[in-house]
């Protein structure tokens, strides 16, 4: 689906774009029935949206089942049950179920709407927070626009810093993970001239 909403990006293909739904809701909700249509095998992607992705059946069957569901639910309620210090955090319980759409909300509707754009580019995307502390980098969403492969979101202004990214770097150091091309660490040539002049 991310494949999806660079190639299709604010048209009536974009699996969530707000400019063709009327609310933050009904985007979430097209894109969660989409999303469902696909991990069930009723809609089959484009060939180049799945090309490359690896297949991990039996864990994807497993993460979506209800007996996953419940563990990390109770999972939550644990770590509240044994942290939580004040009745009132435990209002904070339903968010914390309820992130990941959450998540997507914010990136799809808001990164849409509200923010900045360091480039021009072919769709809404917007810089939505100058210093990306909430979102972990994603909300450079203009920036991961212009350069999709890029690990790393910000970086184009002095204010833009990534935290996902300094995780990425520090695995790759690690030999955890490998960043499979090295050149993509660094800043394109472009933005490198801008800096300078």
């Amino acid at each position: 689906m991310h494949r999806m909403h660079h190639a299709f990006a604010d048209t009536e293909n974009d699996p969530h774009s707000p400019k063709y739904d009327e609310s933050i809701f009904k985007m979430m909700w097209k894109t969660k029935t989409i999303y469902s249509k696909i991990a069930s095998g009723q809609e089959i992607p484009e060939k180049r949206f799945t090309e490359g992705v690896p297949k991990w059946e039996f864990f994807d069957r497993f993460a979506r089942s209800w007996p996953s569901r419940l563990f990390w639910g109770a999972a939550y309620v644990g770590v509240y049950y044994l942290f939580a210090t004040e009745i009132w955090l435990w209002a904070l319980l339903p968010m914390q179920f309820l992130f990941s759409p959450i998540h997507g909300a914010i990136i799809n509707w808001f990164a849409h709407k509200y923010g900045y754009r360091n480039y021009e580019v072919k769709d809404t995307s917007r810089n939505f927070l100058p210093f990306d502390f909430l979102m972990m980098g994603e909300s450079y969403h203009n920036n991961h626009h212009k350069y999709g492969s890029r690990p790393n979101f910000g970086g184009i202004r002095w204010h833009e810093i990534d935290p996902t990214y300094q995780v990425i770097k520090l695995l790759n150091a690690l030999r955890i993970i490998q960043i499979k091309d090295q050149k993509e660490i660094q800043l394109p040539r472009e933005i490198k001239k801008k800096q300078a002049a």
